[in-house]
């Protein structure tokens, strides 16, 4: 018997690709104008660490979008999850870094002069990251208790 051409496993592997998307366009960005040599050490191995999850995750969404089942879901959904976790810690280190009491201590030295950050770009993004992490728990707990 044939499958349909678009089922609900599709349709989810597309919002999880064009939600990954998004976040990886920003990493390339940021990895492209700069930020790794304006970030300490570990700050660029934070960034270059979201960066690889990102990747995995939209090619693992891709994976999953092409076969259309559940049981390719497993492997996006941890990528997934292991990438809001990391992109929510790298915003909170952003966020302390232009709120907290070690002004831009992400930054080197060097370049912490030229670090100009708009505050609405820093509360959106830690909203973001927030809303991120609270629809992953609440997804997680919908597919526990279905188990």
């Amino acid at each position: 018997m044939r499958r349909p051409i678009w089922n609900r496993q599709r349709t989810y592997a597309t919002l999880v690709g064009l939600g990954i998307w998004i976040l990886l366009f920003r990493t390339i960005v940021m990895t492209t104008d700069g930020s790794l040599q304006a970030l300490v050490w570990w700050a660029s191995a934070l960034l270059v660490l979201e960066f690889l999850v990102n990747v995995g995750t939209f090619l693992t969404a891709i994976w999953w979008w092409v076969n259309g089942t559940e049981t390719r879901a497993w492997l996006p959904l941890r990528f997934t999850a292991t990438a809001v976790i990391v992109h929510a810690v790298r915003v909170l280190v952003y966020a302390l870094g232009d709120v907290g009491p070690w002004p831009h201590f992400d930054v080197r030295p060097a370049y912490r002069a030229t670090q100009v950050v708009d505050p609405v770009w820093v509360v959106f993004a830690s909203t973001m990251a927030a809303l991120s992490l609270v629809a992953l728990f609440v997804i997680w707990r919908v597919r526990r208790r279905s188990t």
